[in-house]
């Protein structure tokens, strides 16, 4: 959420962009990034860090799927990575 906050801020002000964020957790449950998220991402056989702490955010969370632009990172994920369209796919 803070990668959110820094990225709309400078178009929408702090307020907005705050209230936003504030909005859109009615809906949208933030997953947990604790020791034992940063334990399992570490434990992971991805070559990027972040990558593997978003997976460990899904698993906490018991998300089926990961949803991003970039599969190849993620093939060897144990959740698996669809694109946004195969998201939105599966959706309707």
């Amino acid at each position: 959420m803070s990668n959110l906050y820094y990225f709309v801020r400078p178009a929408r002000g702090d307020a907005v962009t705050r209230d936003f964020i504030l909005d859109l957790t009615r809906f949208v449950a933030i997953a947990p990034a604790d020791t034992n998220a940063l334990r399992y991402a570490a434990s992971l056989p991805l070559s990027d860090f972040e990558d593997a702490m978003q997976v460990a955010a899904a698993r906490a969370c018991g998300a089926q799927h990961i949803v991003t632009r970039n599969l190849k990172d993620f093939r060897r994920s144990p959740i698996p990575a669809v694109s946004p369209q195969e998201a939105l796919d599966r959706l309707f």
